[in-house]
């Protein structure tokens, strides 16, 4: 049977959208302090009009950085943006349905994954990125944060804007605000010590403070007519999102041979998930849990166990074919087909074994993906990935030669999710 193209099928109905539809921009600031400091918690309230666009989600604030001594360097790590912020936590309905611990390191490894280097730098002053050692700034100075502190009393003032990764940001559809009884963001922001370089330097950072912090989204307000619409239409409402969660263990210094450890995360489906094993000895791992080691040192394999599966099938060997992992990272990520799917981490960033050096312009970057989807069908199929409510996922790391410092060792896992809400009573359950 033949068809016409889509090209010149001009059959298709023209949708138009009611005539009163606003789209306008929403700026939220936090209840009650306006300045915010290590270890203290920001509280921002979503409005509860129109539909919150999720492509539009974003945070953005004035920070500023204090030292003990005029005319000195601070180094933050990771990506200077996200690494203030230690946990966030998505209240709905007062009611947490997402709590991701380590936001900022999972965060850095998001950017260095879905962006390339063209992409970081062309948002290099949104996300923080500088070198004062280094200016004018090349391609290969987009990692943290070498800010040139000049004055003790004023410190140095940077104005930082970002995606904000959560499950809102991560839904298909628009979110109803209307039909909600309220959005709490939590952002519970790190100590001094994580936000800056572990390595010994001539002056670091005495302290941070936050200001003007803002999220903003776009609200698409289709009017009351259309919100009657919906809430005729659905008595419940079920909307398709995703979200990541956080676990770590620990490993010590000197570990080899077959290491597993065991991460508690149950989720009805697992699309994907990604190692992290960040340094521990401060004469080493200038970073932290914002690098990314291969605690193998080039010499031992990786793979999950979920059950009676292994994934994948072959462990991931960093002897016999370690850019192999490159790949596989890229599979986790999307399509290794996909020209988007570029990332941004170069070869001396992926080198870095257990016993090397890092610092804060060249972190170590060998983070590890492993794809869990069943069926790669984009907006399409839905919880495609790996069940694990009836079984904890084991990463099995063998170890040819042993650690030379301790390596915390975090799993993120992306998961599908469900909003299911219900419109008569405004009550929301997740499903995930």
């Amino acid at each position: 049977m033949s068809a016409l193209p889509s090209l010149v099928d001009y059959r298709e109905p023209l949708v138009v959208l009611p005539e009163d539809t606003q789209n306008f921009s929403v700026s939220c600031v936090p209840t009650g302090a306006g300045s915010f400091g290590p270890s203290t918690q920001i509280q921002v309230d979503l409005g509860n009009r129109g539909f919150l666009d999720p492509a539009s989600l974003l945070i953005r604030y004035k920070i500023n950085y204090k030292v003990a001594t005029a005319a000195d360097d601070t180094s933050v790590v990771g990506t200077p943006a996200y690494t203030p912020f230690l946990r966030l936590d998505t209240i709905i309905n007062s009611q947490t349905v997402e709590s991701i611990n380590n936001y900022n390191s999972l965060s850095n490894m998001l950017t260095n994954i879905k962006l390339g280097i063209s992409e970081k730098y062309g948002q290099q002053a949104s996300l923080g990125y500088e070198n004062v050692a280094a200016a004018p700034y090349s391609m290969e100075n987009l990692d943290g944060g070498i800010l040139d502190v000049a004055s003790v009393a004023n410190g140095a003032d940077r104005f930082y804007s970002a995606p904000l990764y959560n499950l809102l940001s991560g839904s298909e559809k628009l979110i109803p605000l209307f039909l909600l009884n309220g959005i709490r963001l939590q952002f519970t922001l790190d100590t001094l010590a994580n936000v800056q370089t572990a390595i010994a330097a001539a002056a670091l950072c005495t302290n941070y403070t936050i200001t003007n912090f803002e999220v903003v989204y776009n609200c698409v307000d289709f009017g009351g007519a259309v919100e009657r619409e919906v809430i005729a239409m659905n008595p419940k409402l079920r909307i398709k999102t995703q979200s990541y969660a956080t676990g770590n263990q620990t490993l010590a210094t000197a570990s080899s041979g077959t290491q597993s450890l065991v991460y508690n995360m149950r989720y009805a489906s697992c699309k994907s998930a990604y190692v992290v094993a960040g340094g521990t000895d401060a004469t080493k791992s200038a970073n932290r849990l914002m690098d990314a080691y291969d605690i193998t040192s080039s010499n031992g394999d990786y793979c999950l166990q979920i059950g009676s599966q292994q994934y994948p099938q072959k462990p991931l060997s960093t002897t016999n074919n370690r850019s192999g992992i490159l790949q596989e990272l890229r599979r986790a990520m999307n399509s290794i087909f996909d020209k988007n799917n570029s990332m941004s981490i170069n070869t001396l960033e992926f080198a870095y074994g257990s016993t090397t050096l890092t610092s804060v312009a060249i972190p170590a970057k060998f983070f590890v993906g492993f794809n869990l989807q069943k069926l790669t069908v984009p907006m399409r199929a839905f919880f495609t990935g790996v069940s694990t409510q009836n079984a904890p996922i084991t990463l099995t790391v063998n170890i040819g030669t042993a650690t030379a410092q301790g390596h915390n060792v975090m799993l993120v896992v992306n998961y599908d999710a469900i909003l299911e809400l219900d419109t008569s009573t405004k009550q929301l359950m997740l499903i995930a």
